[in-house]
């Protein structure tokens, strides 16, 4: 029975982690298309058991994600804007959806551990003109040199 008991540790201990950081931001979008906030972002932060120490932080990720269609509209599509690595153990994923009136950024940051994938950082936010304006600029003007 002692055996028993590690072992059930030792599996959910695993099970914590992601396998694949992808199919946890799939599953968020998932949860989040059914109108189901506060299970997406459980979802999305399941992988990290030190999310506990911050709730007060969660709740106010959980308030301001249900919020976004009240201020954008209606969510019409996702896509993924891009994935950059940092050698084999960091990525950071950036996805754009795509509302009525402006589209909203996604970005999630996840570090791999010895079992899988962990979330370090979800954020959105609906500046996305801005960082392209700022990049467009940025472009231009490397060009003009």
């Amino acid at each position: 029975m002692k055996y028993l008991s590690i072992a059930v540790m030792f599996f959910m201990s695993i099970s914590a982690q992601a396998a694949d950081y992808q199919t946890e931001i799939t599953n968020f979008f998932d949860l989040y298309k059914q109108g189901q906030t506060d299970k997406a972002v459980d979802a999305i932060y399941a992988t990290n058991p030190y999310v506990s120490s911050i709730p007060d932080q969660i709740k106010k990720v959980k308030t301001q994600l249900a919020a976004v269609e009240g201020l954008v509209g209606k969510l019409h599509t996702l896509e993924l804007v891009d994935t950059y690595a940092v050698g084999k153990a960091l990525v950071h994923v950036t996805y754009m959806g795509i509302y009525d009136r402006q589209p909203v950024k996604f970005e999630f940051q996840f570090f791999k551990l010895k079992d899988g994938w962990r979330i370090y950082a979800f954020s959105f936010d609906a500046k996305v003109f801005e960082k392209i304006e700022q990049s467009a600029q940025e472009r231009a003007f490397a060009a003009t040199k």
